[in-house]
C-alpha cells in the first residue's frame, strides 16, 4: 500500500465512523443514584450516650453535685432531676428519685443530618418494675455531647407503634410538620387545652382517654370538694404549653412519637386566716420552713409524649407516657 492509499483509507474510515456516529442513537444518561438514607448515630454510639448519661446520674446523686448534672442533661430532664436530687438530699431519703435505667430495650436513631439531632431510646423494666421509660436526647451542634432532654414513665400495657429497625435511622419531624393528623406543636397545645377542658374541650375528641387525664380530672373534682367547707374557697390546675419545642421523630405507620414540655399551676385559695400547706413529700420538702397562709401555689415540671397518627387517620392523637413532678412551691 502506497502513501496515497493510506491516507485515503484513512479519510474513509473518519467519514465511516462520522456518518456512524450521526447515525446511533443517543446513549441514555444514567440516572443519579438516590442518595440512602442512614442513621447518623450507630449502635455503638447509642450505647456510648447511654453510659455517659448513667455515669453522670450516678456520680451528681452519690456525690450531691448537681451542677455536674449539665454536662449530660438539659431542658425539662436536667430541671427535673435537679429538683428530684435537692428534695432528696432535704428528706435525706432518695426514695422520690426516678429510676432512668440507662440500657436500651430499643434505640431509635435519626437520619438528620444536619443540628440540633434528637434520638429517642426505650429503657428495659426498671428495677423497682414500674413502667419502662421513653427518653429523648438532644445534640445542639456538632460539638456537642448528646444530653437527656426529657423522659416519661410509659403507661402501664402501653405498646408503642413501631420504628424503621435502628440501621436505618427514623426521621426527625419539625413542630410544623404537616403529614400528621395534626402538627406537633398543635398536638401538645390541643392536649393542654384537653388536660384543662377535660370533655368540654373543643379538641375533646381527637384524643382518647388516658390515666394523665382522670388523675387530673379526679385531683380537681377531689380538692374541690375538700375546700368546699371553707366559703370562697377556690382550687385550680392549669397546664400550658412552653416555648421550648416538641421532640417528635417518625414512625413506620407515617405517625410520630412527639415528646414536649408542659408546665403546670396548681393554686388553692381559701378565705383570710385559713392555713393551706403542701400535701406532698415532695411539695413539703420545697417548701421547708415556709410559713402556710391562705394561699397554695405547686408549679409543676410536666413532659407528655403522644402518638400523632399520619394524616387522613382515623384513629385518635393518644397518650403513651408522662411525668409530672412539682418543681416550685409558694405562699402567696
Amino acid at each position: 500500500m502506497n502513501r496515497r492509499t493510506r491516507r485515503t483509507g484513512l479519510v474513509a474510515l473518519a467519514a465511516t465512523t462520522a456518518l456512524l456516529a450521526g447515525c446511533a442513537a443517543e446513549l441514555p444518561t444514567p440516572a443519579a443514584e438516590e442518595a440512602v438514607v442512614a442513621p447518623v448515630l450507630g449502635l455503638d454510639q447509642e450505647k456510648r450516650v447511654l453510659e455517659s448519661v448513667r455515669a453522670t446520674l450516678e456520680a451528681a446523686q452519690a456525690n450531691n453535685d448537681l451542677e455536674s448534672l449539665k454536662t449530660r442533661l438539659t431542658g425539662p430532664a436536667l430541671d427535673l432531676r435537679w429538683r428530684q436530687l435537692e428534695v432528696a438530699q432535704r428528706r435525706g431519703n432518695a426514695d422520690l428519685v426516678t429510676q432512668l435505667p440507662m440500657e436500651a430495650q430499643q434505640v431509635v436513631p435519626p437520619t438528620t443530618t444536619t443540628w440540633p439531632r434528637t434520638s429517642f431510646a426505650v429503657s428495659v423494666v426498671p428495677a423497682d418494675l414500674t413502667p419502662q421509660r421513653l427518653m429523648a436526647f438532644d445534640q445542639a451542634t456538632a460539638r456537642d455531647p448528646y444530653r437527656l432532654w426529657g423522659w416519661v414513665q410509659l403507661l402501664p400495657n402501653t405498646v408503642l407503634p413501631a420504628f424503621a429497625k435502628p440501621d436505618f435511622g427514623s426521621e426527625v419531624l419539625a413542630p410544623d410538620d404537616a403529614t400528621l393528623l395534626v402538627t406537633p406543636s398543635d398536638a401538645v397545645a390541643q392536649y393542654s387545652d384537653v388536660l384543662n377542658a377535660g370533655d368540654g374541650s373543643q379538641f375533646a375528641p381527637t384524643f382518647t382517654q388516658d390515666k394523665f387525664r382522670e388523675f387530673v380530672a379526679g385531683n380537681t373534682a377531689t380538692q374541690t370538694e375538700a375546700l368546699k367547707a371553707a366559703a370562697g374557697s377556690t382550687y385550680t390546675m392549669q397546664f400550658s404549653t412552653t416555648e421550648d419545642p416538641p421532640r417528635a421523630m417518625r414512625t413506620l405507620d407515617g405517625g410520630a412519637i412527639v415528646m414536649a414540655r408542659l408546665s403546670s399551676l396548681e393554686s388553692f385559695n381559701g378565705p383570710t386566716g385559713a392555713k393551706i400547706g403542701p400535701q406532698t413529700e415532695t411539695a413539703k420538702a420545697i417548701f421547708g420552713d415556709a410559713q402556710p397562709s391562705n394561699v397554695l401555689k405547686i408549679t409543676y415540671v410536666d413532659v407528655v409524649a403522644l402518638y400523632v397518627p399520619a394524616a387522613g387517620s382515623i384513629e385518635q392523637v393518644s397518650l403513651v407516657g408522662f411525668t409530672h413532678v412539682a418543681d416550685a412551691v409558694a405562699n402567696s
